[in-house]
């Protein structure tokens, strides 16, 4: 999968993120629109353009909103400064997502864990008085796909491809190895690393 950039135009200066703790998950109440449409809702509120980082249409195509490190306008001020939003396309308090949009968001937070580590995962309505994002979002089939194929925190991917091409291992860590086999082999490309800069 991939995501769609927008090239989206904002009014105003959109700040950074200073700290990432959560996703916040979003439905847009509404008929499969693209990013671009909710853009023009959010501007005409008087907002600087689309609140959330991410929306996912009903065929599991994502598009890109504000940028993953700014600050969104999705879930007040007790939500916005420290997570990321993602809108899937529908109202799910009168039917669920597409399957095609579970797969599209379990892939998504997937991706973004892999730069955050596991993001605390949240509904709209968790920091707001909302019914967001509906009463047949399906929560528990969500965590399930999650927890299924867990991902390896980038930092150990990284260490295990460089220990593969250096020869120091020949097969995989695994990610839930213990924490001192992921210690040793850091040391060890680090040791290398001094070696073959004296």
């Amino acid at each position: 999968m991939e995501i769609k950039e927008t090239g989206l135009r904002f009014n105003g200066s959109l700040r950074p993120r200073t700290s990432t703790q959560r996703i916040i998950i979003h439905h847009s109440a509404s008929s499969d629109v693209p990013a671009s449409t909710i853009h023009g809702w959010h501007l005409a509120r008087g907002w600087s353009g689309i609140g959330y980082h991410y929306v996912i249409r009903k065929n599991g195509s994502i598009e890109r909103g504000r940028y993953e490190y700014l600050i969104g306008a999705h879930a007040g001020s007790r939500g916005n400064p420290d997570s990321i939003g993602i809108c899937l396309t529908g109202n799910f308090s009168n039917a669920p997502p597409e399957e095609a949009q579970i797969q599209a968001l379990v892939w998504l937070i997937k991706d973004i864990w892999k730069r955050y580590t596991h993001l605390e995962l949240i509904g709209h309505r968790d920091v707001m008085a909302t019914d967001c994002p509906g009463e047949k979002f399906p929560w528990t089939e969500l965590q399930k796909r999650l927890e299924e194929n867990p991902v390896a925190e980038q930092w150990k991917l990284d260490i295990m491809e460089e220990a593969k091409n250096t020869g120091i291992i020949s097969s995989e860590h695994k990610p839930d190895d213990r924490a001192d086999k992921w210690f040793v082999l850091a040391v060890a490309l680090n040791v290398i690393k001094v070696l073959k800069n004296k």
